[in-house]
């Protein structure tokens, strides 16, 4: 999958692109801050993509200096930057048929780090951004710190000098206001002149400026401080500082050089040093962080084959599959043709059909299908697949589903490659994998079948299309994590679990829900 990640600071905009195996594949983009930001991102992504002769971006992960919602949607506040909006994810959604990740800039740093960077192999990172502001991205145990309130790592405005200078966040004497690029600003201006910047500060100060000295002396006491706090209070086994302030060796040094002096000490030290990825942190980590929160967010959905069901008690099974939670009654139907099998007739299923309340996921492995999905009593919210290698006029079959107001889905064997859907998929409301040859339970997963499921994943992410891929074959407790892992949603659940003998279905359900 092609992602883009957009890293947006107080004085620059970086684009990059990145392709299915974490490189970045494009050279850095870098302008000034511009007006209407959204339009900006999707035009100069649009300029990436031809200059390189790519298609289309899988996933857009933008990089803010503010606090964002944790689901990655909504902006909260960015103080040192107007020219976000409120509507900004909203914009990017409308532009973009991929989905849109937003996050902040110093936990997309973070996690930059932590995948690809000096925190690579690490349990909990921090990495905290010396630019215009501060701020610091929080990686525990492996994932993102946001905090109950959202408002985790806003280290930058920690209180540091009582009734002090005014900062952007409405407050008074924080820390960003005397050592982040904007407060050395204001103290250049203050002891050099008024069109004087931090860089004229360290120029004068390499040149023996004594109250140059003395300020930059401050700034790194300042910070010194506060990052010592955050090592003695989180014990990260990495502290890691980015950002443009973070190359003056100047400051950065004599800052990590405070944190080792001071830090509370009990074994070994942490790494404490500059990041690894330096200015391209953000990017890594706003488009790989959002896909992390939407695995996160994703639900395992089952769908019971009743041909494995106890066929004997089968009003009893119906009752334990709902009364166990399982989503779909999975509902075979097979002509002993296309498939060496027959099983459950039409009439039996619309049996079932008002039997149960669950919504129905018919399989229909028959040459022909058009000639069956009359004969289904379909309700809404209904799954129906069909084989893309049972009839040639699969169009055609697809839309007598929709007519009939169920959900469209289209299977194919483990020899069809996933391309041949290409032109259907927008049709469908799901795609299904056979992870077996159809036609009998209890079989063994076919080598290649992740990496199918991989595939067919990639290829909806390319083309923006949000369905769900069902998996028929072989759902297992040890093979289910993985397919979920490799993109699967829904699980034909038979013998290799739900149904497994010698335990209750409900028994196999909480085992499945365990293993994910």
């Amino acid at each position: 999958m092609l992602r883009l990640g957009v890293d947006i600071g107080g004085t620059k905009i970086n684009l990059g692109l990145f392709n299915e195996k974490g490189l970045l594949i494009n050279e850095k983009f870098s302008v000034a801050s511009v007006t209407d930001l959204p339009s900006f991102i999707k035009e100069k992504s649009q300029e990436l993509l031809d200059k390189l002769g790519y298609g289309e971006i899988g996933f857009v992960g933008v990089g803010v200096p503010g606090t964002v919602s944790e689901d990655g949607q909504t902006i909260i506040k960015v103080p040192n930057l107007k020219s976000i909006k409120p509507d900004f994810t909203k914009r990017l959604k409308e532009l973009f048929v991929s989905p849109v990740f937003v996050l902040q800039d110093s936990r997309a740093a973070a996690w930059g780090e932590y995948k690809f960077g000096g925190g690579k192999g690490k349990n909990s990172v921090v990495c905290v951004t010396l630019g215009t502001g501060i701020g610091t991205g929080i990686v525990l145990n492996g994932k993102i710190f946001n905090g109950a309130l959202g408002c985790a790592g806003e280290l930058g405005h920690l209180p540091i000098v009582e009734n002090g200078r005014d900062c952007a966040c409405g407050k008074k004497g924080c820390l960003e206001s005397y050592a982040a690029g904007k407060g050395l600003d204001y103290t250049a201006r203050i002891i050099l002149g008024d069109d004087k910047t931090a860089k004229d500060l360290f120029k004068a100060a390499r040149e023996g400026q004594s109250q140059a000295r003395r300020a930059i002396k401050e700034g790194i006491g300042y910070l010194g401080a506060a990052l010592t706090s955050i090592i003695n209070l989180l014990s990260p086994d990495c502290l890691l500082l980015s950002g443009g302030l973070s190359e003056v060796d100047e400051y950065a040094l004599p800052i990590i050089d405070y944190i080792k002096t001071h830090c509370y000490q009990a074994g070994a030290l942490p790494v404490i040093e500059r990041a690894k990825l330096k200015d391209l942190s953000p990017l890594y980590g706003a488009a790989y962080a959002g896909e992390v929160k939407m695995k996160e967010s994703r639900k395992a959905y089952l769908s019971a084959s009743i041909m494995c069901a106890d066929l004997m008690n089968f009003g009893q099974s119906l009752r334990e599959i709902k009364e166990a939670g399982i989503e779909y009654l999975h509902c075979d139907i097979m002509d002993n043709h296309f498939v060496p099998n027959l099983m459950l007739p039409t009439e039996m299923l619309n049996l079932v059909r008002k039997e149960s309340d669950l919504p129905c996921d018919f399989h229909v492995m028959a040459y022909n299908p058009e000639t069956i999905i009359d004969r289904l009593a379909l309700k809404d919210g209904d799954i129906v697949s069909v084989h893309y290698e049972a009839t040639p006029h699969l169009q055609k079959v697809v839309q007598m589903i929709i007519d009939k107001g169920a959900k469209a889905c289209v299977a194919i064997n483990p020899a069809t490659p996933v391309e041949v859907l290409s032109e259907i998929l927008p049709q469908l409301s799901a795609v299904l994998v056979m992870t077996v040859n159809p036609g009998f339970a209890g079989q063994k997963l076919y080598d290649g079948a992740l990496k199918k499921i991989e595939k067919m994943k990639t290829m909806l992410d390319n083309r923006g299309i949000d369905i769900p891929i069902e998996v028929d074959g072989n759902c297992s407790y040890e093979n289910v994590p993985k397919m979920f892992e490799a993109g699967a949603d829904i699980f034909v659940v038979g013998t290799s679990s739900v149904f497994k003998k010698g335990q209750t279905i409900l028994d196999g359900v909480n085992k499945l829900r365990a293993s994910l």
